[in-house]
């Protein structure tokens, strides 16, 4: 029987990508002996497997911007769609192509561009957490290199300073991020098995009940409430780091979605939570490891 991760690997092949040259994608060429560790329900992940997973997902993107775009915008998109199958070997420059067309396209374009997703998601999200129910997508990751602190004071000025391209090099669903106030996001995002995109706001200093429970064995942390405009809670994240006696640090990785989702969702955001942190904590170590 064709599971719905082999449908999802199926669709992005047949959408076809090639994408051109930031922070994330230079960082593969400075990190020397970082080795990234995924680990999802206990499985050990290798960095290979987890960019193969965002190879896939590059095409999907690309081919959701694929419609009603400027004709300069529509070229360089049809660079990302004139391929074969999936490379590894092309994922730093075909991101940082993706995040162009993404960035030079704009929020205003970007919200119009997702309306129709947006009017459905937000409704349906919102009954989902009806009952205050809530059940986390997990992961563990491991980095041989940096620091608990060193990672968090990075991530966290990324979003104090607005980088929002940063934040879309992570992961190619990730379609709008942005930082109206420092410790804020508005994002607009494909969580990982969703078929439509969602918006909502995260506020990292709205943290009061997350579903997560705090871990005394991880010192480091960052967490909040997602919400929608007119304020319901959606989800939350709790994200708890802790450096490792051999050097390098161990983050828990934690995203609460309405209990009511089906099963298969919280099985895929695991891997968008491996694509996401394994870049930005590559680009951490680019930007400040020597």
């Amino acid at each position: 029987m064709i599971s719905r991760r082999n449908f999802i690997a199926a669709a992005s092949l047949a959408v076809g990508t090639s994408l051109v040259p930031t922070a994330i994608s230079r960082a593969s060429d400075q990190t020397g002996s970082l080795l990234l560790t995924s680990y999802i329900n206990g499985q050990r992940i290798d960095r290979t497997a987890v960019l193969e997973w965002e190879a896939r997902r590059l095409k999907v993107a690309a081919a959701r911007l694929d419609q009603y775009l400027p004709a300069a915008l529509t070229a360089e998109l049809g660079a990302l769609l004139d391929g074969s199958a999936p490379s590894v070997e092309t994922v730093a420059r075909d991101r940082e192509a993706l995040a162009d067309v993404k960035l030079q396209l704009g929020h205003d374009a970007i919200r119009d561009h997702f309306a129709a997703d947006l009017a459905i998601s937000g409704p349906m999200s919102v009954l989902a957490a009806a009952t205050n129910q809530w059940s986390a997508s997990t992961i563990q990751l491991t980095s041989t290199r940096g620091s608990a602190q060193g990672f968090m004071d990075w991530f966290n000025t990324r979003i104090n300073h607005n980088d929002q391209r940063a934040m879309l090099l992570a992961n190619p669903d990730h379609y709008l991020i942005t930082s109206p106030r420092s410790g804020a996001q508005e994002v607009i995002e494909v969580t990982g098995g969703a078929m439509l995109a969602s918006q909502f706001f995260i506020d990292y200093t709205d943290n009061t009940g997350v579903p997560t429970p705090r871990d005394p064995l991880y010192p480091v942390q960052t967490t909040g409430w997602a919400r929608t405009s007119d304020g319901t809670k959606i989800g939350a994240v709790r994200h708890q780091l802790r450096d490792n006696a051999k050097g390098g640090f161990t983050a828990q990785l934690a995203v609460s979605f309405p209990a009511a989702l089906p099963s298969w969702m919280f099985t895929e955001h695991q891997w968008h939570l491996a694509c996401e942190f394994s870049n930005w904590v590559t680009a951490y170590i680019a930007a400040t490891q020597p």
